[in-house]
Order: structure tokens, then C-alpha cells, then sequence
């Protein structure tokens, strides 16, 4: 196939591109539609490409002459150049009765890696290569067939050269990162077998339901329930979706669809802890995956099978996540652009039963110090509860403050006390204030616990306030 198109990038044909396009337009189903993304990797890791998995432009026309049908691709082509910068190209053409079908795989490169063996034998993977122009920072991250994703810097760029450590057969998932005008970029993905023959064939079972003629809202729902059945499947804690983090997400996403582009950096809002810290999110761990793809099956997979993105959906430390999903029309198809953020989050709790299970925790801490347990006293429960709640309804309280207010309205009660003393703790976990050593006190009998959640703009979202009010007997 003869052709060329403009753009940032001149494109360059590739034999391997053009190898892809002809299986791909061998298979083709009967209305057009090319073959699932899973087959359309795995052949382009066949031929040798460890760059993302190349976009595919399908065109059909019945009764077209050579000259239109160039012309017809190379204006479909210079659609998707105004916004990716493509940089090689392979198509294939056939004639089927009257009808003519093009396809044309378009790829983006952005490193050069030595060759790398499908199979490997040893037990280590040495990378070697060099990033392109505009982007710094290399990475190697590394998805073995069981454990946690292992990330190995690269050095500052551009050539780069590491070894990363293998472990058991089986198939890994590597893939080299480097930090460029979009944030972090996927530069390669591609698969290794370590000690294991690598498969001559491919067998895909149906996709999910749930993708046929899906919304951008019922995708969003999928991909929710792909996360926590992941999680699920591996011991981890289930996410919560936040409407909030959605609506961050989803504002990402509409900024792509806009944009034409899928990437973490925006020139509008910047990266993910600006946007999220722009909604007025505080939290010490925010991550993002950004993806495009025609169902949720399909993007859910892709995310899996890369290791950077796999390790934000299976962090053990994130406990809320909110997604946006846009979609737009492509060649006939439905395509979407998807945006999840990950999140560390206090979570909601049930201030009475956290009063309850605080006290019994600190009756245990002084059970195993030889020491008697606490009795709850009303007062005290009393004052130390208005005070926890004091702390949000009034921001300008500091958390001495709210303390000396708590000591001070028990003073009618200081008949009954040979001492009262207060203290406070700001926690994501209840547990944490069971810890605080004058509850330890051996002499102490008495005790008042109070539990709120809550949000100001000096603590993390959902903070919980603990006051505990202790007194000792006459």
C-alpha cells in the first residue's frame, strides 16, 4: 500500500505494521469489525512490536476506484493525526465481490529497545535502549505471574540499561515508562516467558455482555465491579467509589476526548493530585489510570496487562476510587476514554460502635499492663462526646481547645474526681487512639469516651476526632 499523511511526525512505513494490518484484515468479521484486542496484541507481539498495541483504521467502500479509496483513508488518517502522533504505518487492502476493505495499523514509538528475547532462561532481564526527544526519567516496571509489580529506575535518560531481577516460570508483563508532556508514558508493553515456551496460538472466549452496546455510564459500573472482583480475587480490601473523585475523573476524561489525547498531564488542569487537590481532596496517596477502548472488558484487560496500571488497581493502601468514562464515535465504532483515580481515604464509620470498640481495646491494652480495666462514666462520656463533635461544627477549635472546653464543663463534677484530665487524637483509624499512654495509667478508674467523623480544611477527608476524658478516683 502507497501512502503518507501529515502531522507532527512524518509517518514511515513498517513492515511489521503491514504484516499486522493483512492478519488482521484476514479476519475480519462480516459486517467489518476486527478482530478482539486480545488477538490483535497478541499478533503484534508475534511480529515483533513492543510498543502499545497499534490503532487500527478500518475502511470499507463498494465500487470505489484506487484513487478514492486512497483519498477516503488518508482524510481518515489525518483525523487521528490532528490529535496522536503517529510516527509508522502498515495497511493491506482486499477485494471482497464489489467491495473494497483497507486496513491500515498506525503505531507511535518513542524509544528504541534492543531486541529482546520472547523466552528467557535466566534470572535476570537486562533492557537496553534510548528514549526519544522530550522525555526523561526511564522505568522498568515488571508483572511476574503471581506477586506484586517490581519497578526498577532507569537512570535519568536518554539511554538506559538495567537488569531486573525473575523469579519463577511463567509469563511476565514489562513494560518501560518514561515521564514526557503527558505525564507518566507507557513507552512499552510486552510480554516475557521466563523458563517456559512461549504459545503459538491464542484462544479468546466471548466478550462480556455487558459491553454490547454499552453506555459511558454502564461502562464506568463494569469497570467498578472488574476492580473489586480483582481485589476480591486476591485478598485485598474492596474500594469504595467516591462520587466526588468521579466527577474529577470524568472532567479528565471529557479534557482527552477534547484534547485527543489519552494521558495523565493536562494544560488545563495539570496532573491528578492537582485535579484532585483542586476539588478539595487531601489525601497522601492519589493514582491514576488513563485508558480508551470499546468496552469494559477490553479496557479492564488492557489496564491488567500493563504493570504500572495493574499496580494502582491492586494497591493495598488506596481505599476509594472514582471513575469517569466518555465516549466518542470512531469509524462506526463506540470508543471510550476512561479516567480512574485512586485514593487513600479515611473511611466511614459508626461513631457509637467505635466509642464501644475503643474502650474495649484500651480494657485490653491495660489487662495485658496488669493494670484494672476502665469503667465508662456518663459525665465524662458526655462532655468527651460533645467536644469530638464540637471539633467540626466549630473550625475555628483547635484540638487544645476542644479539650480545655471538655475539662471545663465537668468542673460541677469535680466532687466526684480527685483528678480529670483530657486529651485528643485526629486518626484515620479508630484503633490508633487506643494507644495513647495515659489510659495506661494503673491508678485511673474512670473514663469517657467521644468518637466523630467529619471533614475541615486543616485534617484529611472523613477524619475521625477522638476525645477521651479520664479521672481518677477520690
Amino acid at each position: 500500500m502507497r501512502w503518507a499523511a501529515g502531522g507532527s511526525h512524518e509517518l514511515r512505513p513498517d513492515g511489521r505494521l503491514a504484516q499486522l494490518a493483512e492478519w488482521v484484515l484476514e479476519r475480519l468479521g462480516e459486517d467489518g469489525e476486527p478482530p478482539a484486542h486480545e488477538a490483535i496484541d497478541f499478533l503484534a507481539r508475534h511480529a515483533g512490536l513492543v510498543e502499545p498495541t497499534p490503532h487500527l483504521l478500518v475502511l470499507g467502500q463498494a465500487g470505489a476506484s484506487a484513487e478514492s479509496i486512497e483519498a477516503a483513508v488518508a482524510e481518515r488518517a489525518r483525523e487521528l493525526l490532528r490529535s496522536q502522533d503517529y510516527d509508522f504505518f502498515g495497511g493491506a487492502v482486499v477485494q471482497r465481490e464489489a467491495l473494497t476493505l483497507v486496513v491500515v495499523a498506525l503505531s507511535t514509538r518513542r524509544l528504541r529497545l534492543d531486541p529482546v528475547p520472547r523466552r528467557v532462561d535466566r534470572d535476570e532481564l537486562r533492557l537496553r535502549g534510548e528514549i526519544a526527544e522530550g522525555y526523561e526519567r526511564p522505568e522498568v516496571a515488571v508483572a511476574p505471574p503471581a506477586g506484586e509489580v517490581r519497578r526498577v529506575r532507569a537512570g535519568s535518560g536518554p539511554a538506559f540499561d538495567v537488569r531486573v531481577p525473575l523469579g519463577p516460570p511463567g509469563r511476565y508483563m514489562v513494560e518501560v515508562l518514561a515521564h514526557g508532556p503527558r505525564g507518566d508514558t507507557v513507552l512499552a508493553n510486552f510480554p516475557v516467558w521466563v523458563r517456559t515456551t512461549p504459545p503459538s496460538e491464542l484462544r479468546l472466549e466471548g466478550e462480556a455482555s455487558e459491553d454490547a452496546d454499552a453506555s459511558p455510564e454502564a461502562v464506568a459500573d463494569a469497570l467498578f465491579r472488574n476492580i473489586n472482583r480483582a481485589r476480591g480475587e486476591r485478598g485485598l480490601p474492596l474500594l469504595e467509589r467516591h462520587e466526588g473523585l468521579s466527577e474529577v475523573a470524568l472532567a479528565h476524561s471529557r479534557d482527552m476526548v477534547a484534547g485527543g489525547f489519552v494521558g495523565h498531564r493536562s494544560s488545563s488542569s495539570g496532573d491528578a493530585p492537582e485535579r484532585v487537590r483542586a476539588a478539595g481532596y487531601r489525601s497522601g496517596l492519589i493514582l491514576e489510570n488513563v485508558g480508551r477502548g470499546y468496552g469494559a472488558a477490553e479496557i479492564h484487560r488492557g489496564l491488567m496487562s500493563s504493570p504500572g496500571h495493574r499496580a494502582n488497581v491492586l494497591n493495598p493502601d488506596v481505599t476509594h476510587v472514582g471513575i469517569g468514562v466518555v465516549g466518542s464515535r470512531e469509524g462506526g465504532r463506540d470508543v471510550f476514554f476512561v479516567t480512574q483515580v485512586f485514593v487513600r481515604m479515611n473511611r466511614r464509620i459508626d461513631p457509637e460502635s467505635a466509642r464501644a470498640e475503643l474502650l474495649r481495646q484500651i480494657n485490653e491494652g491495660r489487662a495485658a499492663r496488669g493494670a484494672e480495666p476502665l469503667e465508662a462514666d456518663p459525665n465524662l462520656s458526655r462532655a468527651a462526646q460533645e467536644g469530638a463533635e464540637a471539633y467540626f461544627a466549630r473550625p475555628e477549635l483547635s484540638q487544645q481547645d476542644v479539650v480545655d472546653d471538655a475539662s471545663a464543663s465537668l468542673r460541677r463534677f469535680s466532687m466526684m474526681f480527685r483528678r480529670v484530665g483530657g486529651l485528643m487524637a485526629v486518626v484515620g483509624d479508630v484503633a490508633e487512639a487506643s494507644r495513647l499512654e495515659p489510659v495506661f495509667d494503673p491508678e485511673l478508674r474512670y473514663i469517657g469516651v467521644g468518637v466523630a467523623q467529619g471533614d475541615r480544611a486543616d485534617v484529611p477527608p472523613n477524619s475521625v476526632a477522638v476525645v477521651v476524658l479520664l479521672g481518677w478516683p477520690r
